[in-house]
């Protein structure tokens, strides 16, 4: 298990006092810092304001255990753990800023623990650096605090919105529409399979081009599912109009609207604007019907919508070329290192 996954598990576990544990540790030796789960506190159950006030607790007395050690252990030993590199640069940074690069330092991605061990080292005022680590530290936590909240609350306004505009299609439902629905979404991997076998066989290259486009948005729908790992509406909502089952595969993004989009974005583009217009309307009743069918949200819709159309945009780039290009500079690289 990797160091963020710990921290991780920390937070999730032990709450305020893991991110006291990763800022008090963050400021003099490990690398994880406390930023992302100020920020994210919200998702742990936790009060970002308070999370802040903790991390920047934690941060200064880290900080002043970094002061210490630097102080009492000296350049062999910081050399040892952070490298030459640092200690050179750390004396410059002091030359030039002096207490004030403490400050500077707490609002840059600049290592905290760096700093507080270098503070020892060049014996600065210990109440000065402490100060110096509150102004720097406490502030920034504040700010992403805020941010973290903000960002909390547009999340839930925007999943209480995907959960209202399914309902909104899913509800409206009656026996007619159930059978053209059902089937509207039960033709996509036949369409794109023949539509696609047809292509490849009047025009070999925008075949070729078409089959990597397809490849590709499938890839990328299902890293984006694994990766997000959303489960379907109808395993936890309740009163769904369902008429097909997908299992318990991940929900975002919609993998029918992705293929959709990205066949008819491609024969728009590189085949015929009427033709690719009647494929667009196929499209966009794909995406309705995943939600209409109950196994899809709105945004998984839209996401779906947002992948299909980049990978049928990459169909009309001349991808042969950029090949070529490519094995040209290797060329020209292998030339180089001849002469």
């Amino acid at each position: 298990m990797d160091l963020y996954a710990v921290a991780t598990e920390m937070v999730k576990n032990y709450g305020y006092i893991g991110i006291f544990i990763i800022s008090f540790t963050e400021a003099f030796i490990q690398p994880i810092p406390p930023d992302i789960f100020i920020i994210s506190a919200p998702f742990f159950g936790l009060n970002p304001i308070i999370s802040a006030i903790v991390a920047s607790i934690g941060t200064t007395l880290g900080g002043l255990f970094g002061y210490y050690l630097g102080y009492k252990l000296g350049h062999p030993i910081f050399v040892k753990l952070f490298g030459e590199k640092y200690l050179q640069k750390g004396e410059e940074f002091f030359n030039k800023y002096g207490a004030y690069g403490i400050i500077l330092a707490g609002f840059t991605p600049i290592p905290y623990k760096v700093v507080a061990w270098l503070s020892g080292i060049f014996k600065i005022r210990i109440l000065i650096f402490t100060i110096a680590t509150v102004i720097g530290r406490a502030p920034r936590f504040l700010i992403e605090a805020f941010f973290g909240n903000m960002l909390n609350n547009n999340i839930n306004k925007l999943y209480n919105l995907n959960i209202y505009l399914f309902y909104l299609i899913n509800t409206h439902y009656n026996h007619i529409l159930d059978i053209i629905m059902l089937l509207i979404s039960k033709t996509v991997y036949p369409i794109v399979f023949i539509t696609t076998t047809l292509i490849y066989l009047k025009n070999r290259k925008l075949g070729l081009r078409l089959v990597f486009a397809l490849f590709l948005s499938v890839l990328i729908a299902y890293f984006l599912k694994y990766l997000i790992n959303e489960p379907r509406p109808y395993l936890v909502l309740n009163n769904i109009h369902l008429l097909c089952y997908e299992g318990y595969e991940p929900s975002f993004p919609s993998g029918h609207t992705t293929l959709s989009f990205t066949l008819a974005t491609s024969i728009l583009l590189n085949y015929s604007k009427k033709i690719g217009i009647i494929f667009l309307i196929w499209a966009i009743l794909v995406g309705y019907s995943r939600g209409y069918v109950g196994v899809h949200y709105p945004f998984d819709v839209i996401g779906g919508f947002i992948i299909g159309i980049f990978c049928g945009y990459l169909t009309k780039l001349n991808i042969e070329k950029y090949i070529e290009r490519l094995k040209l500079i290797d060329i020209w690289r292998k030339i180089k290192k001849k002469s």
